[in-house]
């Protein structure tokens, strides 16, 4: 995903995306850090931070001698992070609106939830990752189980196909995510990275997902970029076919259950 179209979809999801704050992004970003245990006195860089789901408990975990650069394209989603960090009382954080494949710095930790399979280059934007790192340091990833998020978003695509022939060719194609979505091929692919002594932890998160709420979910994720610019009648259909194909698929919960790889650079 190229920075500006990033930068516009998540932009215009901000507010549906804060109402899944509390149930979604900031459990798995607490649970995702409490794995990753950033160290007292860190310096990490949070690349596509979002509204700071994991770079705020990474900012409460360096303390005060450790700093945080939360980075993203999204300037509707900074800005709740950055009123989240005042509320917590969080100096040590410092959110940017920067294309982060061209940030610059040397981190003692690099973490990236959910965005590396948005890169235009999954592998060669992971890298570039890893180059901030000094010699010894970690690079964290966070992604989706096969078995979870995979059922909701081909079901939100195929809703969108009437509107959007166009993505018919890509109804139940994975893309990128669908490489490093076992533990076994996200450990490789990391491996693969140059990095030593990969771990990979499993989380399982499971919600109930009712129909009432499923369309702020819809407009809250990535699978906003498939109905961008339809007016309010088109997108009426296609939240009917989405609510309708949820039910069809017998899809009650959202399983968000999640990866959580890290390794390390050569010392």
């Amino acid at each position: 995903m190229k920075p500006d179209f990033a930068g516009t979809v998540f932009g215009a999801a901000a507010g549906e995306f804060a109402r899944w704050s509390g149930r979604l992004w900031r459990p798995l970003g607490e649970i995702s850090v409490a794995a990753v245990r950033p160290r007292p006195g860190d310096r990490v860089l949070d690349a596509c931070c979002g509204a700071g789901a994991s770079a705020l408990p990474a900012a409460a975990a360096v303390g005060p001698d450790g700093r945080v650069d939360a980075v993203d394209v999204a300037a509707g989603l900074l800005e709740q992070g950055r009123a989240e960090a005042r509320v917590r009382g969080l100096g040590n954080v410092r959110f940017a609106e920067h294309d982060v494949l061209t940030w610059d710095g040397e981190y003692d930790l690099v973490q990236c939830g959910y965005g590396v399979f948005f890169f235009p280059d999954m592998d060669a934007g992971a890298r570039r990752l890893v180059s901030l790192l000094r010699p010894g340091g970690r690079f964290a990833v966070t992604t989706w189980r096969h078995d979870g998020m995979a059922r909701v978003v081909p079901i939100g695509m195929a809703a969108a196909v009437p509107e959007r022939p166009e993505l018919a060719a890509h109804v139940g194609d994975p893309g990128p995510a669908g490489r490093i979505d076992r533990p076994e091929t996200l450990a490789a692919w990391m491996t693969s990275l140059g990095l030593t002594g990969v771990t990979v932890a499993e989380i399982r998160f499971v919600q109930p997902f009712h129909s009432a709420d499923a369309w702020s979910f819809y407009l809250g994720a990535a699978m906003r970029a498939f109905v961008g610019g339809l007016d309010e009648a088109a997108l009426a259909r296609v939240r009917d076919r989405f609510v309708a194909g949820l039910a069809e698929a017998g899809v009650t919960e959202l399983d968000a259950s999640t990866l959580v790889a890290v390794g390390a650079t050569r010392s």
